[in-house]
C-alpha cells in the first residue's frame, strides 16, 4: 500500500492527535519520499514535487472514500461539498447562517435527515430526540471537546463524559434551584427597574432595545453569579467584554466544526488569543469572587460548595473553569429572548395590546409587576414567550451528540459508530407537521387553542407538537437555568409591559432583525432601534 493510502487508513482509524505523530506523517513521510527523487531531481525540484505528490494522493483517497458507496453514510442525501469537508458547513456557521441553510436542504432533498459533514448527520424529526438527547441517550459530541479550552478542568457545558457532566451539574442544579431562584428576585427586579429607568432617560429618543437588554442581562448575572462587579447599564462596555464574548464565539464555531484543529489552536495566535481572551475574563471573575468570599447566596455559593452539600470541596481550577460559561449562559442566550419578544411585540400591535390588557388585568397601576404571584395564572405572557422560543430557538442548529463503539438505531435511521449527530432545531420547530397553521409566523394563540382545540375554528388543520418544543434542549444535558431564565423573562416583560410603550423607530426596516440574527452556537440577535415612551401617555 502506499504512503498516502495508509496515512488515510491509520487517521481515518485511530484519529491521532499528538503533534509528532502529525510531524511524521506530514513532514517525515514526504521528506523521505523526496530523498528517494534526489537521484534523479534537484533538491529544489525533489521536495516541492514529492510534497505535492504526497498530498495531492492523500487528498484524492479522502475524498474519493467520503463520496464513495462504501462510507458508512454513504446512503444519507446532502450536499458533495459538505460530505468532502467540514470546512464548507464551518463557512456557513461563522457567517452566521447554518439553521437557515441546512432548512433550505431539508427542503431541497425532501429529507429529514441530512449528511452535513463527512461524519455528521442532522434530523429534523421529533422522534430523533429522545433516542438521541433522553435519558439512555448519546453522549455529547466532538464538538463539545473543540469548545473546550481546559481539557483537564472543564466547565459543565463541555464535559462530554455522562458521568463527569453529572456530578458538576449538581452543584448547577442547588444554585438553580426553587429555593435559590426565591433568593434571586430581589436581584432581578432591581436591574429590571433600572432598565425601565434607563429607557425612560432616554424616552423619546432612538434607543438601541436589544443593547440595552444585553447591558440589564450582564448585571444581573453579575449579581447572581458573582455577587456583583458589572455596571454595564450605567457605565456601558467598557473593559470590552462584549467583544471579546463574540471573538470568542466565533472561534468557538470553528473549533466545533473541526474539533481536532483546538489541540494546535495554539500554533496560530491571532485565534488562540481570541479564544482565550474571553475564557480568561470569565476564569478572573470566578477566581476573584471564591478568593473574596461573598455575603449572599450567588450561583458561586453552590458551585464552590459553600453551602456543604457535597462531602469534598471542589478546587479553585474546577470553580473557576465555569467562569466563562457563566457569563455567556447567564446573559446572552436571556438577553437575546428577551429582544426577540420585544421585537415580536413591536412588529405585531394587536399581539402587543392583549398582553397589555393581561398585565393590566393582574398588574393594574399602582401594582408592581415585579411581584410575581400572579404569573403562573398569565396565559397569554406565556403563550408570548412560548411562541418566542419556538420561532427563534436558543441554539437554532441544536446540540451535537455522538455515536461511540457501536451504532444506534434513531428511529427507522440506523447511525454507525463514530458519527456525530443533532437536531435542527429551527426546522423542526417551524415545521407545518409539528406546528400549523403558519408555522413560520408569529401566532401565541397557538398555546392557548392547543389547551382546548374545540376553540380553533380555522380551516387549515390545527397541528400544536409539543414533543417538537425543545427551546432549553433536552435530557440530562438541558439547560440547567431554565427555571432562572423563565423567571427573569417574566418580571422583566411584565413591568416593561407595564411602564412603557415601544415602538419601532422610524426608517428601521422590520425584516433587518431576522435577517441579521446569526446562529453562533447559540442565537445572536441584532441591534433593534426603537423609540420608547412612558405608558401612562398612551393610556
Amino acid at each position: 500500500m502506499r504512503a498516502p493510502q495508509l496515512t488515510h487508513v491509520i487517521f481515518n482509524r485511530f484519529e491521532p492527535k499528538a503533534m509528532p505523530i502529525l510531524i511524521f506523517f506530514f513532514v517525515l513521510v514526504p521528506l523521505a519520499s523526496s530523498m528517494i527523487l534526489l537521484a534523479h531531481l534537484p533538491l529544489m525540484i525533489a521536495l516541492p514535487v514529492a510534497f505535492t505528490t504526497y498530498f495531492s494522493a492523500l487528498l484524492t483517497s479522502i475524498g474519493l472514500y467520503r463520496l464513495s458507496p462504501f462510507h458508512p453514510l454513504s446512503r444519507y442525501p446532502g450536499p458533495i461539498k459538505l460530505k468532502l469537508s467540514s470546512l464548507f458547513v464551518y463557512h456557513m456557521a461563522i457567517k452566521g447562517d447554518r439553521h437557515k441553510y441546512i432548512q433550505r436542504l431539508h427542503e431541497e432533498y425532501q429529507s429529514d435527515v441530512l449528511r452535513i459533514g463527512p461524519n455528521e448527520l442532522i434530523f429534523r424529526e421529533a422522534s430523533a430526540i429522545a433516542p438521541m438527547m433522553g435519558t439512555d441517550g448519546l453522549a455529547k459530541g466532538p464538538g463539545y471537546d473543540g469548545r473546550s479550552l481546559f481539557r483537564v478542568h472543564r466547565n459543565l457545558i463541555s464535559w462530554t463524559d455522562p458521568v463527569q457532566h453529572f456530578k458538576r451539574r449538581k452543584a448547577w442544579t442547588r444554585g438553580t434551584n426553587t429555593v435559590a431562584l426565591k433568593d434571586y428576585e430581589p436581584v432581578i427586579a432591581a436591574r429590571a427597574s433600572q432598565l425601565v429607568d434607563l429607557l425612560l432617560r432616554r424616552s423619546g429618543g432612538t434607543v438601541n432595545l436589544s443593547e440595552c437588554i444585553c447591558y440589564f442581562a450582564f448585571d444581573f448575572m453579575g449579581d447572581m453569579a458573582f455577587g456583583g462587579g458589572y455596571e454595564f447599564m450605567q457605565e456601558g462596555d467598557v473593559r470590552g467584554t462584549l467583544h471579546a464574548m463574540e471573538g470568542s464565539i466565533k472561534v468557538g464555531m470553528l473549533m466545533e466544526s473541526i474539533p481536532w484543529f483546538s489541540y494546535h489552536m495554539h500554533l496560530i495566535p491571532s485565534i488562540a488569543t481570541r479564544f482565550r481572551n474571553f475564557s480568561a475574563v470569565g476564569k478572573a471573575r470566578a477566581t476573584q469572587r471564591i478568593q473574596k468570599g461573598a455575603l449572599v447566596k450567588d450561583l458561586f455559593h453552590y458551585l464552590n460548595n459553600d453551602d456543604g452539600a457535597e462531602p469534598v470541596n471542589p478546587t479553585l481550577e474546577v470553580v473557576s473553569a465555569e467562569g466563562a460559561l457563566v457569563i455567556l449562559a447567564g446573559s446572552h442566550t436571556t438577553s437575546g429572548v428577551l429582544s426577540s419578544v420585544m421585537y415580536l411585540l413591536a412588529k405585531y400591535p394587536e399581539v402587543y395590546k392583549k398582553l397589555q390588557q393581561e398585565v393590566d388585568k393582574f398588574y393594574p397601576p399602582g401594582e408592581d409587576a415585579l411581584d410575581n404571584k400572579y404569573y403562573v395564572e398569565m396565559r397569554y405572557l406565556e403563550a408570548v414567550i412560548n411562541e418566542t422560543l419556538r420561532l427563534y430557538a436558543i441554539q437554532p442548529s441544536g446540540s451535537q451528540r455522538a455515536t461511540r463503539a457501536e451504532g444506534v438505531q434513531i428511529g427507522s435511521h440506523y447511525v454507525p459508530p463514530n458519527t456525530s449527530v443533532r437536531i435542527n432545531t429551527w426546522s423542526m420547530q417551524r415545521d407545518p407537521r409539528n406546528f400549523s397553521p403558519s408555522p413560520e409566523s408569529f401566532w401565541p394563540e397557538r398555546w392557548l387553542i392547543a389547551e382546548d382545540p374545540s376553540t380553533y375554528k380555522g380551516s387549515t388543520p390545527f397541528v400544536h407538537n409539543v414533543s417538537a418544543f425543545i427551546p432549553f434542549s433536552y435530557g440530562p444535558a438541558n439547560c440547567v437555568g431554565k427555571g432562572l431564565a423563565w423567571k427573569e423573562m417574566k418580571m422583566v416583560l411584565c413591568h416593561l409591559t407595564q411602564q412603557v410603550e415601544v415602538r419601532f423607530a422610524e426608517g428601521y426596516v422590520v425584516s433587518e432583525y431576522e435577517r441579521d440574527m446569526k446562529d453562533w452556537f447559540a442565537v445572536h440577535v441584532s441591534r433593534l432601534p426603537v423609540v420608547v415612551t412612558p405608558r401612562s401617555a398612551n393610556a
